[in-house]
């Protein structure tokens, strides 16, 4: 049975069409859109300081190093 008031069935919570976006929505992990699993609410602030924090340690290791 489909969920409709799901805020993850919405495209309008979604920039760019797969990044999860929802202010109103106090989940972190939410189950995607399509397909199997879960991905991340990013207008969690925790959420997009350890997404940062990931690509520096990234950038780090692949140029710096």
């Amino acid at each position: 049975m489909e969920d409709f008031n799901d805020p993850t069935k919405d495209s309008n919570n979604y920039k760019w069409g797969f990044v999860y976006f929802n202010q109103s929505d106090p989940r972190v992990f939410v189950p995607k859109r399509f397909g199997i699993g879960y991905t991340l609410n990013f207008s969690k602030r925790y959420v997009l300081i350890g997404f940062l924090l990931i690509l520096l340690v990234i950038f780090y290791m692949a140029f710096v190093h």
